[in-house]
């Protein structure tokens, strides 16, 4: 069955991947942006104020929100605000404009972005879907996060979560940062290297989100490949993907707080996270481990 999605932050990294795939399984997409309208398929909103055009929910079965300030920027107090209120304003503007709609003509379900950040740092736990004690500004972000998208419940939609881990992607977002130092050989594990990074490549990512949206299933799920690595091995299998030394010491934790500060703890938290919920389902993984991503990441046309 052919259904019309409403994605929210369609034009980053995952929007994109999830976009062309959903295209290509023949259901159409619209967009909503904070841009002006530039084709009949994108719509304007303004989360933070509250508006969007209304037209932008006629005949939408399903919604994809993803939209969020960018968490990897330095945290000053305005950006700290803006990394919370562009999710929960973000919520609360979709579960104003569908409240607005007749109930037979909402849209059946609406599945959001969430993260991994609502998990503890911890040396070696594995975290399941049923955990989270919120700790600290990003569980805190989550946690408001998560609420907001569940009073949509209320409005007679299916509600299902992922949580989001490091997103392999090419051209942006971590994989962009990295590929310079690395290609240089610059490349080291950040502190002391041994903390947990739950990772999956972009295009399994939008897979899940498509899985989410076309079956019955609601709830939290981990966005996370099924193997979480250390930070000194992710970097050690990036150096040798591409085929560059690896040899400094590692960057200090001090260092990377004094030039990063409050941010920092993004790349020193320890979180391992369990994506036995997709296993449970039969859920292929098309990039189960860093090696099979990265060699795909690193061709030139990817």
């Amino acid at each position: 069955m052919m259904h019309t999605f409403l994605i929210t932050g369609g034009t980053g990294l995952v929007g994109q991947a999830l976009t062309r795939l959903l295209e290509e399984q023949g259901h159409e997409v619209r967009h909503l942006s904070t841009q002006k309208a530039q084709s009949p398929k994108r719509y304007h909103w303004n989360p933070l104020e509250g508006s969007m055009d209304a037209e932008a929910l006629i005949g939408v079965t399903h919604v994809i929100h993803l939209a969020g300030a960018n968490v990897a920027e330095r945290w000053t107090a305005r950006h700290k605000a803006a990394i919370l209120a562009s999710r929960v304003k973000g919520s609360a503007t979709l579960e104003a404009a569908i409240a607005k709609l007749p109930v037979d003509q909402r849209p059946e379900a609406l599945i959001s972005a969430s993260a991994v950040g609502i998990y503890p740092n911890h040396p070696d736990h594995l975290y399941t879907e049923n955990e989270g004690e919120p700790q600290g500004f990003l569980g805190d972000v989550v946690h408001q996060w998560e609420a907001s998208v569940d009073r949509m419940a209320g409005l007679g939609l299916r509600i299902a979560k992922l949580r989001i881990g490091i997103v392999l992607g090419h051209g942006s977002g971590v994989m962009a940062s990295l590929l310079p130092v690395f290609t240089l050989g610059l490349g080291a594990p950040l502190g002391h290297g041994r903390h947990w990074m739950p990772w999956i490549h972009v295009d399994d990512l939008a897979r899940q989100f498509a899985y989410l949206a076309e079956n019955p299933v609601e709830g939290v799920w981990n966005g996370v490949g099924p193997y979480s690595v250390t930070n000194a091995d992710f970097s050690r299998t990036l150096a040798r993907s591409l085929r560059r030394p690896y040899f400094l010491p590692p960057v200090p934790a001090w260092a990377l707080r004094l030039a990063l500060g409050d941010m920092a703890q993004v790349g020193l938290m320890s979180t391992k996270c369990s994506a036995a919920k997709w296993e449970s389902l039969g859920f292929a993984f098309h990039y189960p481990t860093l090696e099979a991503a990265f060699a795909q990441l690193l061709q030139p046309s990817a």
